[in-house]
């Protein structure tokens, strides 16, 4: 079984001890965007999880072998960024605690609709997706800053970028938030082509997004800001 993943698609394994109701959950959420791995209890589930990489993992609760709580560790150990939610037909306030705090991204109790299932799998692979794109805008925007740092440090290199001083701790994400969305448009907005100006605006969101979640530092989220806006100067 090849556990490989293509960069456009979502990655997710089903744990359901029902044959039926397996087979029926993988037919439903299948699309040519979603790769969908089965499996009929918990032990084979770990043992997917040890050898392949999965975004997004669906576990019944009841199960032998090993249970969802035990797929739902493992998917987090190995994968932090794994959205896991848990099926059970033994719904109690204790178990969906206890999924909540283990990391679960949802807890769903049997019976359902398909439907129904379908949203939370659909806003779970949105949610995927962003992490994903984020992701990749961060490492882009590191190896970028690291340039400008290079260039920087070498003779005739432009100065270092001089940080905007940060309110008081209490609001210190607000005052951020504000001062960069005070900035979000270059001098030369308007000039600038309809293309350049509509990434310029997305780059500069998701920076801001990254800075919120911590993904970056003070440091960072200003130097970058400040890469970032000056291609639209030039």
């Amino acid at each position: 079984m090849n556990f490989s993943q293509p960069s456009d698609t979502i990655q997710i394994l089903i744990a359901e001890d029902d044959d039926s109701f397996r087979e029926m959950i993988q037919d439903f959420l299948k699309t040519p965007q979603r790769t969908i791995f089965s499996f009929k209890n918990g032990q084979e589930a770990i043992q997917a999880l040890r050898k392949g990489r999965f975004d997004l993992v669906i576990s019944d609760l009841m199960m032998p072998g090993a249970d969802g709580m035990e797929v739902l560790r493992e998917a987090k150990e190995r994968n932090p960024d794994s959205v896991v939610i848990l099926v059970t037909g033994y719904a109690s306030l204790d178990s969906a605690l206890r999924a909540i705090r283990g990391g679960a991204y949802d807890y769903i109790r049997k019976p359902f609709k398909l439907d129904e299932l379908e949203i939370v799998v659909k806003n779970a692979c949105e949610k995927i997706l962003l992490v994903r794109e984020n992701k990749g805008l961060l490492r882009r925007l590191r190896e970028a800053l690291e340039e400008m740092n290079r260039r920087e440090r070498s003779p005739g290199g432009m100065p270092a970028p001089v940080l905007e001083p940060l309110a008081p701790k209490a609001d210190r994400k607000i005052f951020e938030m504000d001062v960069f969305l005070n900035q979000l448009a270059p001098p030369n907005y308007e000039a600038l082509p309809q293309e350049p100006r509509e990434t310029a605006i997305q780059d500069l969101e998701k920076l801001i997004q990254l800075r919120k979640e911590g993904f970056i530092d003070a440091l960072e989220f200003y130097s970058l800001k400040k890469m970032l806006l000056e291609p639209a100067r030039d």
